[in-house]
């Protein structure tokens, strides 16, 4: 997917309405759902929530109509401009999803993506133009790869934090190879396709560790990231921590010893 979406937003890179379609193999069409799956499986990983997963969802729509157009128009020549089309919007929203829901797990402020996203959403209606959301694309994905980075970091597993900045860097690589003058030729698109298919699996790899690293730190993976300040209510483990203390036979373990009973008063019944 990034290799899709940098090179176009990228100022010494053609915009979208002015690149030309380059000629495309059925094999290099087919083997584009490759990073997809990649890229989507690692979103999917890495969404701490509900509204992250749904994110990943979206994003992953958007590869996947991005590499359906590539094969229909590699194998049978048909045009579907929408499906090319449908990319940079799917992953825009199903970014700022998952990026919101990192932010939650990670206890950071969200308004600053809120306000983001609407500002490349309002200019896209405005404009009636796509061109807002390439940008916006970009650099939520890219700081998706930040966030999980972060993340991966504070569970303790240092390779994924490492892994995540690879696989950025690794896109960012093929900037200078679209400019190349020979970009449009078979052996060299097969060669951008197989460094993003590397850097999409070091992606789902570093998602990957850092879901085993959260789920090995018996963090509620699915529940207690992203709730928008809902009243997180606590597991059977910690409402054992709220019940009344019980008095102990003995002071020093810890608990102070039970009052003493008090003498019956003369000419009264005891009641025990």
């Amino acid at each position: 997917m990034l290799m899709d979406v940098l090179p176009e937003v990228l100022p010494w890179a053609a915009t979208a309405e002015a690149a030309e379609t380059p000629a495309l193999s059925v094999g290099l069409a087919v083997e584009d759902f490759a990073p997809t799956l990649f890229a989507f499986v690692g979103f999917l990983l890495l969404a701490p929530s509900w509204l992250g997963r749904i994110g990943a969802v979206l994003m992953g729509a958007g590869g996947a109509a991005k590499s359906t157009w590539k094969l229909l128009h590699a194998a049978w020549a048909i045009e579907v401009p929408w499906l090319d089309d449908l990319l940079f919007p799917l992953l825009a929203a199903g970014g700022l999803l998952l990026a919101l829901s990192l932010h939650g797990s990670l206890r950071w402020w969200r308004w600053p993506l809120l306000i983001a996203g609407a500002a490349a959403g309002g200019l896209a209606v405005a404009e009636r133009s796509v061109q807002p959301t390439f940008v916006f694309a970009t650099v939520i994905v890219v700081w998706i790869s930040v966030l999980g980075s972060v993340r991966a970091w504070r569970h303790g597993t240092a390779l994924a934090a490492g892994l995540f900045p690879v696989s950025v860097l690794a896109v960012m690589a093929l900037i200078p190879l679209r400019g190349h003058a020979a970009s449009d030729a078979l052996a060299f698109q097969w060669v951008q396709q197989g460094i993003n298919t590397m850097a999409q699996g070091v992606f789902c790899l570093a998602a990957w560790l850092t879901y085993r690293a959260v789920r090995g730190h018996g963090t509620d993976f699915a529940h207690r990231a992203d709730e928008f300040d809902a009243p997180a209510w606590p597991r059977h483990d910690e409402r054992a921590s709220y019940a009344a203390p019980s008095y102990s036979r003995r002071p020093d373990e810890g608990y102070s010893a039970p009052p003493p009973r008090q003498p019956a008063q003369p000419g009264r019944r005891r009641r025990d």
